[in-house]
């Protein structure tokens, strides 16, 4: 079939009557001849008629090279709806192992067609190659919404020991809609690997409310395998040597929504350290409701430090 491949290529390309040039198409992808695919990209960017372009996408679907892609990715655009169906569903043939890293580029592109395609290739490769996770993970971050579902999606289908260890380990190495996702996602996955992660990750000073609240979210989906008993110990002890345990066990607490982290957070509120206090101001926001609010407001009533005073007036901003 080499010698067929050349004259179809010139009908393709040259032919004035758009029957032949969508017949040609239809031809050349019969055949599946690697060579092809320039032609074909060529004609799915360029030719006037619909059927043509429709003809050539299906074309490059069917060649055993990925080179069409980013033609198939532009036609996502095309002004005809049948060509951006077609376009779609050859893109869907390069969903293996082999040819799925050709949609690399597309991950980073601005255009949000190009990378939802992209994230449903290598969801869909996920299920047989894991190595690929880490693209998925990061589309979790994604700005366009549906990318973020597909990326969700295809790790929702993930096994749990597969899973687990990979939104863990993005919740200290992804950015922070990344990190709020995976703590989502943790949430419907208890597993006791993740709850000094998602402790620490609650804790966090720089990361704003919506990675706080799927960290505390998360946290109580974990609560079987928190040790509470120990944790109130924690929170009640004033020794010096013990202030970072405290700090973080009274904002686990909170988190957790536990009937006695109240009091513990009233009594650190009045704590002579600094530290202390802002930590039980956190606390009481993540507990939440007007009996949280008004804990903040009586302590910045009783603080005489305009630092402290501003960094209070803060938390109870983020809490509104």
């Amino acid at each position: 079939h080499a010698a067929a491949i050349p004259k179809l290529v010139d009908a393709l390309l040259g032919s004035t009557s758009f029957k032949v040039r969508a017949t040609a198409a239809v031809a050349l992808g019969r055949l599946g001849d690697a060579h092809a695919a320039s032609a074909l990209a060529d004609a799915l960017r360029s030719d006037e008629h619909y059927a043509v372009r429709v003809a050539a996408a299906s074309a490059l679907g069917r060649l055993p090279t990925p080179e069409g892609i980013p033609a198939l990715l532009a036609a996502l655009h095309d002004q005809d709806q049948l060509v951006r169906e077609e376009a779609l569903g050859a893109l869907d043939r390069f969903h293996t192992t082999t040819a799925v890293y050709a949609f690399r580029d597309a991950l980073q592109s601005d255009d949000a067609p190009s990378r939802l395609a992209a994230v449903r290739a290598y969801g869909d490769v996920l299920r047989d190659n894991v190595a690929v996770a880490p693209l998925v993970i990061n589309a979790l971050g994604d700005d366009d919404a549906a990318v973020a579902k597909v990326a969700e999606t295809a790790i929702d289908g993930m096994p749990h020991e597969k899973a687990v260890p990979l939104l863990i380990g993005a919740l200290s190495s992804g950015g922070s809609q990344v990190k709020a996702a995976c703590a989502r996602l943790l949430q419907k996955r208890a597993d006791k690997a993740a709850v000094e992660p998602l402790a620490a990750l609650l804790m966090q000073p720089d990361e704003g409310d919506d990675v706080h609240n799927a960290a505390k979210d998360a946290l109580r989906a974990h609560k079987d395998y928190i040790d509470v008993v120990a944790l109130k110990t924690a929170a009640a002890s004033t020794g010096a040597d013990d202030k970072e345990q405290r700090i973080e066990a009274l904002r686990i607490m909170a988190a957790l929504g536990d009937p006695g982290a109240a009091s513990l957070v009233d009594t650190a509120l009045k704590d002579g350290d600094a530290n202390v206090r802002i930590a039980a101001a956190r606390a009481a926001a993540d507990l939440g409701g007007d009996a949280g609010r008004r804990a903040i407001e009586a302590a910045k009533a009783r603080e005489s430090d305009p630092r402290m005073r501003k960094q209070l007036d803060l938390i109870l901003k983020s809490d509104r």
